[in-house]
């Protein structure tokens, strides 16, 4: 005997069961927010709850649930993300390009000459994967007979957002003979005078070095580029940032970053008495946990 069991939701007791539109207050609510469970009545309460929360409206699927919410739907949901991680690890190492990396793999000779001459310089070189725009875009060449190398150097004006490079720069060349290059090879975007000439400032920025993250170094324009460089790391070659006026934006390495004040967020105001929570998601097999620190709020570059 075959049992049918019908399941029928009038339009009333929807409306009944969501309660009034949370944005507007005038209609029964017909949608709920698969992401914030934001309640609207219709396509423009919902547009604009997504507008004023900055919600995109895709369900959160790592979501805290107590255990007394926890349902068999929440535990095939969990499933079902541990199934699209594992699918996207397997198409990872599938993909020749994204599985290309540097790890256990021993470089080509021609970089791995380059890299042991920065290092008798004491210059810490570091390659970045083969398919990495700034690998394939990198210009820095050892001549092998003369035992010298050519950087690429880039150049970042911060004040006007331009960037600048120049290709095989020679190690022993001085670095000031190399900026005011580049700045009489683009007159149109770069024009200093004689006084910005002289009190600009330039920085290298601490790449890959332990707990000077945020930090920099000074380069000198009366130096050449490898006394520059001389017990610095440099990912492919060397990004110069130029600055007029750095104020406190350019910490340098060993010294102590500045405690900034929080930027103030939109109908909300920050107080430092506030704790910053940090939450560290832990899967069982019957929910996902949360164990919950708090740390004192500090905000740095």
């Amino acid at each position: 005997m075959e049992v049918v069991i019908k399941r029928e939701m009038t339009e009333d007791a929807l409306k009944s069961r969501l309660g009034t539109c949370e944005k507007c207050g005038a209609h029964e609510a017909r949608y709920t927010c698969p992401r914030c469970e934001f309640r609207s009545c219709c396509l423009q309460c919902v547009n604009l709850h997504k507008k004023e929360f900055n919600c995109n409206g895709i369900r959160d699927k790592t979501r805290f649930k107590p255990v007394s919410q926890f349902t068999e739907l929440d535990l095939l949901s969990d499933y079902r993300l541990l199934e699209e991680a594992g699918r996207s690890v397997e198409a990872y190492n599938r993909d020749v390009i994204k599985r290309n990396t540097r790890m256990n793999k021993e470089l080509p000779t021609h970089l791995h000459r380059l890299r042991c001459a920065a290092a008798q310089r004491g210059i810490t070189l570091r390659f970045l994967p083969p398919n990495f725009t700034r690998h394939k875009f990198n210009t820095t060449y050892l001549d092998w007979k003369s035992k010298k190398i050519d950087w690429k150097v880039e150049w970042k004006f911060t004040w006007i957002d331009v960037n600048t490079v120049e290709n095989r720069v020679s190690e022993n060349e001085n670095l000031h003979n190399v900026f005011k290059k580049t700045i009489e090879a683009n007159p149109k975007y770069l024009s200093l005078s004689e006084a910005e000439f002289k009190n600009v400032h330039i920085f290298l920025a601490a790449e890959h070095s332990p707990g000077q993250n945020g930090r920099f170094h000074q380069i000198s324009l009366d130096k050449t580029l490898s006394d520059n460089l001389k017990g610095t790391v440099i990912v492919e070659h060397p990004i110069f940032h130029v600055v007029l006026d750095p104020q406190d934006r350019y910490p340098l390495v060993g010294t102590p970053l500045r405690v900034r004040e929080p930027r103030m967020a939109k109908n909300r105001v920050i107080r430092n008495e506030e704790y910053l929570f940090r939450f560290v998601f832990v899967y069982s097999s019957t929910r996902w946990d949360t164990k919950e620190r708090s740390l004192p709020m500090v905000h740095t570059r």
